[in-house]
């Protein structure tokens, strides 16, 4: 018996495959530049080869199939034992962008198969937008709402949602970048190095573990390409901007290689707001035979920035001066490496590894503080086909992270580290039905242990370790019904606490945050798929946050702080896509959103002070909307951006909510990009930013950047592409 199974996972090891190329074309016969194929078996996504001058050629696998996709169009399949070299594939204009794999599932899934909201914003509009930062990009994501102090550089989070800051998990190529607690400053990710970014709104601990309440972001980092590929960008402007990039890859010696460098300086609108970042990246993938792979990604990012403070909106008079001494300093490392072996046409076997390292320093008035975050994690996933129609995916990990912070000390003043470690065990179905219903169930079991924590010779007495058993589960599922797609999700999140939530308590017993979350939507295509209408309503309910207690809410708990506190958000998100034609494409958004904070338990009509139920919580607008319109031309192409953002509540920007609330008013921001191709491989480009000259303040109290303007030389080898 056990050599006819041997013989068998040889056999299916070992069959032949066909080496298969041709060309990629729209509706009128022309080649489509920036597409990929990719080889997809029942497991998954098997290689993914780019296609950037509309030519391919992949070594197929049999009973595979490849799947054809670039921006603008729908995604084509065909059968691996229909291919044949020479073959010309004709795709169909579409306005929603999908991919072959995306975010929010264990298993490769396209964002159409997936029931919760996916977004994935893909390479030609980050060549073509030339924003230097990839949070310039995300801001036109329905659900989505940064607040960032100031300009370039300043301190940036995510509300999804209406969900917290802390409540997102981001990675990069797949590898948690995250904070200890889950913070994550999305100010400094170049986009050079980037070849696109998905986004999935809603719980995803359920696949991802710790951090993902909210929603996950995946910065997913370029990949080397069969030939040889080098770009180089010049940019300068307002502010003394200044940015250069260098980027290129192929083939070594069997070696995939792509490498990236950037340099970005701005003197920033006021004295000590400048910036500075500076970022290499270097991805080496190798081919192990017809099916394995190995990937190994590493990125290094420095970055610094003045912190003049709010000088913009003061209601109290509180603000004393421009701060000309504080800075941030930021060093921040990841790297990452992931095996892929499908040991028969049944079974794959994925291991996957990853290090993560943030050193902060912050100089102030009163001193330098330092602060130091790392983090490894380890990953064996195991997929098995078990029919045609459902596939499963189990898996365990494994994982350390901790923090070392100035303010985290024991009862002599010396710092200490806080780990935790985390061992999980997780498993995902997914089941289609004709090839129009799918059906994701997917659940996680963690078990997160916290190191002991000794007295702070105040009111922290000695913790010991602890140990914390959670489940989280998920369920998704969309539906195609001719040209109408229903999709729906339910999940659950879990944010553990951070150094900050266990080193200043005396409660050796705080659990992690918990979010319960449930999704509807439905999409409609029309004109011949050149309109895409969606709207997607979204509960979210989050309870066992972590609140101070003080004064009449003391007698809800023995301890300072406890997990007491609950809020909501619930709303609905509107999305309209046409592309009547290649060169057009026009997109807009509106994202309706009530917020609540609800009573801390055992305490009927308390809240938090210094808020009270009922009240909206704070950085939530209850109006948001974006409209993104590119345009594409023989020589010319060029896009306009706009998003507005209705009024929220925020804190007092001096010494925050115990000072008082106040309201931040709306705004509109406009953008205008228009690239010229002059030839010879070069492309030159103007950036207009805030074209209106809005004075806004994403952060009370925190001006942003008035109308500004850039200009740049983008020279791309080989030219044709």
């Amino acid at each position: 018996m056990k050599n006819a199974v041997l013989c068998w996972l040889l056999f299916s090891v070992g069959l032949s495959a066909a080496v298969v190329g041709g060309t990629i074309v729209d509706p009128s016969g022309a080649l489509v530049g920036g597409a990929q194929v990719a080889v997809v078996t029942p497991l998954g996504v098997l290689e993914t080869l780019p296609a950037p001058n509309g030519a391919f050629e992949v070594k197929t696998a049999p009973g595979a199939k490849l799947v054809f996709t670039a921006p603008g169009f729908a995604a084509q399949s065909v059968s691996a034992d229909v291919a044949f070299d020479g073959m010309v594939v004709k795709l169909q204009l579409a306005p929603v962008v999908d991919s072959v794999r995306v975010v929010g599932s264990a298993l490769d899934a396209s964002a159409s198969e997936q029931g919760g909201s996916a977004t994935v914003v893909p390479r030609e509009e980050i060549e073509n937008r030339n924003e230097p930062l990839a949070i310039d990009l995300l801001r036109e994501i329905p659900g989505l709402t940064f607040v960032q102090t100031g300009a370039t550089g300043g301190l940036a989070g995510l509300y999804i949602r209406g969900g917290y800051p802390e409540f997102n998990l981001v990675e990069i190529d797949g590898a948690p970048v995250n904070a200890f607690g889950g913070n994550f400053d999305f100010a400094h990710i170049p986009t050079a190095e980037l070849d696109h970014v998905e986004v999935i709104s809603g719980p995803e601990s359920a696949v991802y573990g710790p951090y993902a309440n909210s929603g996950v972001v995946n910065f997913v980092t370029r990949e080397p390409g069969p030939g040889p590929d080098l770009e180089a960008i010049a940019e300068g402007g307002t502010y003394s901007e200044r940015r250069f990039n260098v980027s290129g890859g192929g083939v070594l010696a069997g070696f995939g290689i792509m490498a990236s460098a950037t340099q970005m300086n701005t003197n920033g609108p006021v004295e000590n707001s400048d910036y500075r970042n500076q970022d290499v990246m270097l991805n080496v993938t190798r081919r192990l035979g017809e099916r394995q792979s190995l990937a190994l990604h590493g990125d290094f990012d420095s970055n610094e920035n003045g912190v003049p403070g709010p000088w913009g909106s003061d209601p109290l008079h509180d603000f004393t001066g421009i701060d000309t001494i504080s800075r941030n300093k930021n060093n921040f490392s990841d790297y990452s490496a992931h095996y892929q072996a499908d040991l028969s046409s049944r079974v794959r076997q994925e291991i996957s590894g990853a290090f993560f390292l943030n050193r902060n320093g912050f100089i102030s008035p009163y001193g330098f503080t330092v602060n130091k975050d790392l983090r490894v994690n380890g990953e064996s996933r195991t997929v098995v086909s078990i029919t045609g129609h459902d596939v499963a995916a189990f898996g365990f990990s494994g994982g350390t992270e901790e923090v070392r912070n100035s303010y985290i000390t024991d009862a002599d003043f010396q710092m200490f580290p806080i780990w935790r470690r985390d061992l999980a065990a997780y498993a995902e179905n997914r089941l289609e039905w004709g090839g129009h219903f799918f059906l994701n169930i997917g659940v996680r079991g963690e078990s997160l242990r916290t190191s002991a924590i000794p007295p702070d010779g105040f009111s922290r007495p000695q913790f010991p370790a602890q140990t914390v058993n959670a489940a989280n589960p998920k369920v998704a599922a969309t539906y195609a019904l001719g040209t109408t797609r229903f999709h729906a999700s339910f999940g659950t999140g879990m944010r553990p606490p951070d150094g900050f939530d266990l080193a200043y308590t005396n409660n050796p017993a705080l659990k992690p945050e918990r979010t319960r979350s449930t999704d509807a939507g439905v999409e409609e295509r029309l004109f011949h798929n050149w309109l895409s209408l969606d709207g997607t309503y979204f509960h979210n309910q989050f309870h066992d946050l972590i609140v101070v207690l003080g004064g009449s809410q003391s007698q809800l708990s023995h301890y300072e702080s406890d997990n007491l506190a609950n809020s909501m958000a619930e709303g609905t998100e509107f999305s309209a896509k046409l592309r009547p034609a290649r060169w057009l494409f026009i997109e807009g958004s509106y994202t309706l959103l009530r917020t609540e904070i609800l009573s801390l338990d055992g305490g009927a009509g308390l809240a938090p002070a210094p808020f009270y139920v009922g009240q909206e919580l704070i950085r939530r607008p209850r109006n948001s909307g974006s409209a993104l319109v590119s345009f594409h031309r023989r020589r010319v192409s060029a896009n306009v951006t706009g998003y507005f953002r209705g009024s929220l509540l925020d804190v007092e920007p001096t010494y925050g909510a115990t000072d008082g609330l106040f309201r931040n008013p709306g705004y509109a921001n406009v953008g205008i990009n228009l690239n010229y191709s002059v030839g010879r491989g070069a492309t030159i480009y103007g950036n207009l930013r805030n074209a209106l000259n809005e004075h806004y303040e994403e952060t009370f109290g925190y001006p942003s950047p008035r109308l500004n303007f850039v200009t740049g030389v983008k020279w791309t080898l080989p030219k044709t592409r």
